[in-house]
């Protein structure tokens, strides 16, 4: 969701109210993830909750003569997942050393519609840092679709405290409103 503020000279500035971090490499194989909080704001919307978005790598930096083109990511093809209260807690237990990956038993956290299976996994990395991974089987086709990444500990500090914050209004959003004031 995008937060649109008008300016005192009449301008409208557009806020996009999510967390993008790009983990692009020299081989094309890197990761794009998009954190975006979906908190109560307006009547009818009902989602408490986060968005996770994973897109790949689509195409490396480039060196031209112009100078350097960026990395691109393949968003058309993103996986995205909505993070709910236990989620939340499950990623919170890893990122505070309570657990090694999310799922206890299993390897991962899954989520069902009616058009796919998708599995969050987020574990430590052996390298350091903390492996964050989106897999979709599609339930017609049965096809496979992987995307992962491996986020530095000083990122993971500041998804730990999004996570503590946003965990609040996930669980309370009636209070985002002003209307849990004493």
């Amino acid at each position: 969701m995008d937060t649109v503020v008008e300016q005192q000279d009449g301008t409208r500035r557009v806020f996009q109210e999510r967390l993008t971090l790009y983990h692009a490499n020299s081989q094309g194989t890197g990761a794009a993830v998009q954190l975006e909080p979906r908190i109560n704001r307006r009547a009818g919307e009902r989602y408490n909750c986060f968005f996770l978005e994973m897109a790949p790598q689509k195409t490396a930096q480039m060196r031209t003569e112009s100078g350097l083109t960026p990395a691109t990511f393949d968003w058309e093809r993103k996986i995205t997942v909505k993070l709910n209260f236990m989620d939340i807690c499950e990623l919170l237990a890893v990122l505070e050393g309570e657990s090694d990956h999310v799922g206890g038993g299993r390897d991962g956290l899954y989520h069902q519609t009616g058009e796919a299976n998708t599995i969050i996994r987020f574990c430590l990395h052996d390298a350091g840092g903390y492996r964050l991974a989106l897999s979709r089987k599609c339930t017609a086709s049965g096809e496979v679709f992987r995307v992962g990444t491996v986020l530095s500990r000083k990122e993971a500090i500041g998804l730990r405290h999004i996570f503590q914050a946003g965990l609040f209004f996930v669980t309370l959003p009636m209070a985002s409103h002003g209307l849990c004031a004493a």
